[in-house]
């Protein structure tokens, strides 16, 4: 038996059948997962993880992420775009629609200066449940 199959029965004990966790992992290889094509999947990465709660593998490179900050936070871009603490927060009325993952613009650019940014360790990044994984994982 290994780890994989030690954990699950812990999970479901401890964390009373909550969903088991996703996981994720760079590589450079190709295989692990087709990589999702624009508008095949949600354009929000954190939208596309619903899929892989539901047991698919998804994949993605830096073409294939559909969102700004997804881009940045997952180490494929260093830059976000224009007034990306508006998108992020309120929106600005007529002309960007806000996110409102932060409660102001304000509070978006405390985070961003204190954010690290990191050059991604891999061509592509890949997000399974954990019973999706194999041993190669």
């Amino acid at each position: 038996m290994d780890i994989k199959d030690r954990f699950v029965p812990l999970w479901q004990r401890y964390f009373n059948n909550a969903e088991l966790p996703i996981v994720f992992y760079y590589t450079s290889e190709e295989g692990h997962a087709n990589p999702a094509k624009p508008g095949s999947v949600p354009r929000c990465v954190i939208g596309a993880l619903t899929r892989v709660r539901e047991g698919k593998t998804l994949s993605f490179d830096a073409e294939s992420i559909g969102c700004f900050g997804g881009k940045r936070y997952l180490g494929f871009a260093d830059r976000i775009m224009p007034n990306f603490e508006y998108f992020l927060s309120c929106g600005i009325p007529g002309k960007l629609e806000g996110e409102r993952y932060k409660k102001s613009p304000e509070l978006v650019k405390s985070l961003m200066k204190h954010a690290h940014t990191f050059k991604a360790p891999g061509r592509f990044i890949v997000f399974k449940r954990w019973d999706m994984l194999d041993k190669s994982k």
